[in-house]
């Protein structure tokens, strides 16, 4: 009996045996399965990980790039301000040209139309003085033939005195 005992405990400390060995095989396929799945993430996580390193560093010559246009833009915006400033300058000293040329216009019209009054004036005081002188041209016809009326009534006396005295 103490031999039955015995190989029933060998037979139980054997199926126990078998038992933790087919447990522990069952842990190691599970371990092997765990190490390649965290093998494969470990993969992928490196590819994830070189990829990312290749975008950051396109990302890196594409933040240079910007910076270049940044400072490019920037400089074009300064000249197009200074050629702003220098436009509106320009349309100041343009203005203040188109005032002063307005002024300069205005003032050369009240001249103009002074001149022309005065003219005016000098055609009408012209026009008087041609009828004066057309007058005093027919005064003086007038005279002449009064003084030549005047002369033949004077030879007319003078033959008439002769005749008188002689």
């Amino acid at each position: 009996m103490a031999l039955e005992e015995e190989k029933k405990e060998r037979e139980a400390a054997l199926a126990e045996a078998r038992e933790a060995s087919r447990t522990a095989a069952e842990e190691a396929m599970q371990l092997r399965e765990w190490t390649m799945t965290i093998e494969e993430a470990t993969s992928k996580a490196r590819e994830e990980a070189l990829f990312y390193k290749d975008v950051a560093v396109d990302l890196d010559k594409e933040k240079g790039l910007i910076k270049a246009d940044l400072a490019s833009t920037q400089e074009a915006y300064r000249e197009m301000k200074g050629e702003c400033v220098k436009s509106e300058i320009a349309r100041s000293a343009a203005d203040e040209a188109r005032k002063k040329a307005l002024e300069d216009l205005e003032a050369e019209r009240a001249r103009s139309r002074s001149l022309s009054n005065d003219v005016d004036r000098l055609k009408r005081v012209l026009l008087e003085k041609e009828g004066a002188i057309v007058q005093a041209g027919k005064v003086i016809e007038d005279l002449r033939v009064a003084n030549t009326d005047l002369a033949r009534s004077y030879r007319e006396i003078e033959r008439a005195n002769t005749d008188l005295v002689g």
